[in-house]
């Protein structure tokens, strides 16, 4: 019974070890290769769902070697389910103008590489480019549209990455305004969006409604920037984008 106990003891020490805990971790979004100097937020998909983890886990350095000092708010955002943790970088380091910024500077710098860690490990490695300055415009995506009587997806080149966890705030809705029932999802580092029926489509117009809380990893919203960001009027339209299928 004691070897059994200390058995149970040493899978569960293994488990929770450093490289046990990174290899459970199956994504990191942005997924692409590079992030805007200006990111505001990242994401990490656990599985199975992680214990006793935090900002406190996670570091930010460059491709170089030297660690990046203070780079994440203390806040951490739990899914519903706890698989997936969204941490921020700290505002006032993103944001200009704020004493952060002008004491710390900016946690990302252009031209550079840096490398997330979680418990020691690398997770990712991203290129740093240029901040992003315009905010998502739709009137600029690329729809393809599939034929009718097939449940093939809807695709939309969104130019730019979006935030991964607002997959589910862009909806497809009939002539009538109905919502369609489907499944969405993202690719090619977020910047493309897919939408494909529960049913086969049938003839007719359709429109992609895009809510306005809609937002790209630095924080812009459809219309809005994050540097200057007027207070959100509820009453605001959604955007949509109209589209036919034959």
């Amino acid at each position: 019974m004691i070897r059994t106990a200390l058995q149970t003891l040493a899978i569960i020490a293994l488990l929770n070890s450093p490289a046990a805990l990174a290899q459970s971790v199956v994504a990191v979004r942005p997924s692409g290769p590079t992030v805007p100097a200006n990111l505001l937020r990242f994401s990490i998909v656990f599985s199975p769902a992680p214990s006793n983890v935090g900002v406190q886990d996670f570091a930010l350095r460059q491709a170089s070697g030297s660690h990046i000092l203070a780079p994440f708010d203390p806040l951490e955002l739990w899914s519903p389910d706890r698989r997936v943790l969204t941490l921020l970088f700290q505002p006032g380091r993103v944001k200009t103008g704020l004493v952060a910024h002008n004491t710390l500077g900016s946690a990302l710098i252009p031209g550079t590489d840096v490398v997330l860690l979680f418990r020691g490990h690398a997770i990712i490695r991203w290129r740093v480019t240029a901040p992003i300055n315009i905010p998502p415009d739709p009137t600029h995506w690329q729809v393809r549209t599939p034929g009718s009587d097939t449940n093939d997806p809807i695709t939309v080149h969104l130019g730019a990455g979006i935030d991964a966890l607002d997959k589910d705030l862009l909806a497809v809705a009939d002539a009538a305004g109905r919502r369609v029932p489907g499944y969405a999802t993202l690719a090619h580092g977020e910047t493309v969006w897919r939408f494909a029926p529960s049913r086969p489509w049938q003839p007719g117009f359709y429109s992609i409604k895009i809510n306005p809380a809609l937002e790209d990893p630095a924080g812009d919203r459809v219309r809005q920037s994050f540097e200057h960001r007027p207070k959100m009027d509820p009453a605001m339209d959604t955007a949509r984008l109209r589209i036919h299928i034959h």
